[in-house]
């Protein structure tokens, strides 16, 4: 008698401690999705305040803005040339650390649908392509979307270069970027490490064309 009475405790016990973890569980499930949602926010709200400073920078020179708006190209003899390409650079970082972001979002269901502002922007300013060109290193990400842009499907389709589409990022399935070797690549913060404002200097001084002469 005394061993049944033990049993049923014991079986007593097990099943409140399996109820206690079901419901710790739950919560905790509970937790990191509200959790989740305040990290999404921030990320958001930190992208909008990225995205609104480097308008702020464009507004202090609204002359330029057809150079990134409306596909006016920026050649190297351009009196304009060093402010565009500054400002190319900090757009390239803001469109970069957005589709990064976009890949990590856990709890933001639209982030698959944030390419289409890098997007547009590659296609209305061709300086912003350019340098995206001349470092795709230091871009990768909006450097794979320019060139599913350039070269679409057969369907013509331009997704996310790191989320994909709603579908994949449904069913957990993120598409990430393939490893890319750097040799030779140098870091922007190098003292060996030239901006393209000083490729144009070196490639507009005599010594640069009496060289390329001489090869």
């Amino acid at each position: 008698m005394l061993d049944t009475v033990l049993s049923l405790v014991g079986v007593a016990l097990v099943v409140v401690s399996l109820c206690f973890s079901a419901v710790q569980t739950r919560e905790v499930a509970r937790q990191s999705r509200i959790n989740n949602g305040i990290g999404s926010a921030a990320a958001l709200m930190e992208m909008n305040n990225v995205s609104r400073a480097w308008h702020d920078r464009l507004l202090e020179n609204p002359s330029l803005r057809p150079y990134f708006f409306d596909g006016r190209p920026c050649a190297p003899h351009h009196d304009d040339r060093q402010s565009v390409l500054t400002l190319a650079e900090l757009l390239a970082d803001v469109l970069e650390c957005e589709l990064q972001v976009a890949a990590l979002l856990p709890d933001f269901h639209f982030a698959h649908s944030w390419y289409e502002w890098p997007a547009h922007m590659l296609k209305q300013s061709p300086v912003l392509a350019e340098v995206v060109e001349c470092h795709p290193e230091w871009w990768p990400a909006l450097r794979s979307l320019r060139r599913a842009i350039s070269e679409p499907d057969g369907d013509g389709a331009v997704i996310h270069p790191l989320v994909g589409s709603r579908k994949a990022r449904w069913m957990g399935a993120s598409l990430r970027l393939p490893p890319v070797r750097l040799s030779g690549a140098r870091p922007r913060t190098r003292r060996n490490g030239r901006t393209m404002a000083q490729a144009d200097t070196a490639s507009s001084s005599p010594r640069a064309t009496s060289t390329d002469a001489d090869v």
